[in-house]
């Protein structure tokens, strides 16, 4: 089984430029195809001695579309055929952690600039920028990522009244992980608000259930802001979590993270950001990322960490490569960093 899964793995990253530049022309031009990817390979060490290498992020991505109303997608993740923090195969391999995304995304639903995303889907949540070159690395990325669970999703494009210029709606479950419909027993909705060109306000709250398990309802709520200077050389970004009765973080209820990127050439940008969970951990982290072509880009990062609940001090140093394929690349930073815009 694990030897089919890595042929199946290799296949589809050698022969995904073909597939996606296909001539889809025998469909008709209301259906489309697409497949896309991206391959993160990360090494990283510490002084306290620890060293490991990963694919987390990694994935594929199958899509069918129709007169750009209906789409359905699947995606899968690469890097659970391997053992965590590792390039071992993974003994213990489950199909339902394999299969990250598998949804139906309705747009333009009645008319009006709606759209409906019904299954197991990435939950509208927080500001989730992962600029540095080991994003997963980032010790608040599970307080600003809910994702791996089936519900349904209302966007509506056009915001609220004039108030907000997009809102999104989600009840979900809260298991995650698997490829059962579990109890839907929690809400979450993200508010976005353009209050310049160049200043954005987001804010999100999320009410988890935890149906089946001896915790309570953990509640999340991100406010953050986002800001671009005029020519796109420089971002920057602040975001603060209140939460409370989450299971991970059972002796905290706060954390923040503030961070900048600076475009040093037309390929490469320096990123510094700072994170701080209350009462666990503070960190301060520097990056380069450059791009060696359009496809392959490169990354080195130094962070260091002030473990607050066991008195502590580490520094780790990371490396990163990312290959990225397909017919339309997704956005790492979903639609924040202003659509990535250059």
């Amino acid at each position: 089984m694990k030897s089919i899964l890595s042929a199946i793995t290799l296949t589809l990253m050698m022969t995904s430029p073909l597939v996606y530049s296909q001539d889809t022309g025998l469909l008709g031009n209301d259906f489309s195809l697409g497949i896309e990817g991206e391959i993160n390979a990360f090494g990283r060490a510490s002084t306290q001695g620890q060293a490991d290498a990963y694919l987390s992020g990694s994935y594929v991505s199958l899509s069918a579309g129709f007169k750009d109303k209906v789409r359905a997608v699947v995606t899968a993740r690469l890097d659970r055929i391997f053992e965590d923090s590792s390039l071992t195969l993974n003994e213990q391999f489950k199909l339902g952690e394999f299969i990250h995304e598998a949804y139906i995304e309705i747009r333009d639903v009645g008319g009006k600039p709606i759209a409906l995303v019904i299954g197991k889907q990435p939950i509208a949540f927080g500001q989730r920028i992962q600029a540095m070159p080991l994003f997963r690395d980032n010790p608040m990325d599970d307080l600003q990522r809910i994702d791996q669970v089936y519900g349904f999703t209302v966007d509506l494009q056009e915001g609220l009244f004039g108030l907000f210029d997009q809102v999104e709606i989600s009840a979900f479950e809260s298991g995650a992980g698997d490829l059962e419909i579990g109890k839907i027993d929690s809400l979450s909705v993200r508010l976005s608000k353009m209050l310049t060109d160049q200043w954005m306000l987001t804010a999100s709250h999320a009410s988890v259930g935890h149906t089946g398990t001896n915790n309570g309802r953990e509640t999340r709520t991100s406010i953050g802001l986002i800001g671009e200077s005029t020519d796109g050389y420089l971002v920057g970004w602040a975001e603060a979590v209140f939460f409370s009765n989450n299971p991970r973080h059972q002796n905290s209820n706060f954390a923040f993270t503030v961070g900048g990127m600076i475009r040093i050439s037309e390929t490469s940008d320096v990123v510094i950001e700072y994170n701080s969970i209350k009462n666990e951990v503070r960190e301060v982290g520097l990056g380069l990322t450059t791009a060696l072509t359009r496809n392959l880009s490169a990354g080195a990062e130094v962070r260091w960490i002030d473990h607050l609940d066991t008195d502590q001090q580490e520094l780790t140093f990371g490396v990163s490569m990312t290959y990225t394929f397909g017919s339309n690349r997704r956005q790492t930073n979903e639609e924040y960093l202003f659509d990535g815009e250059e």
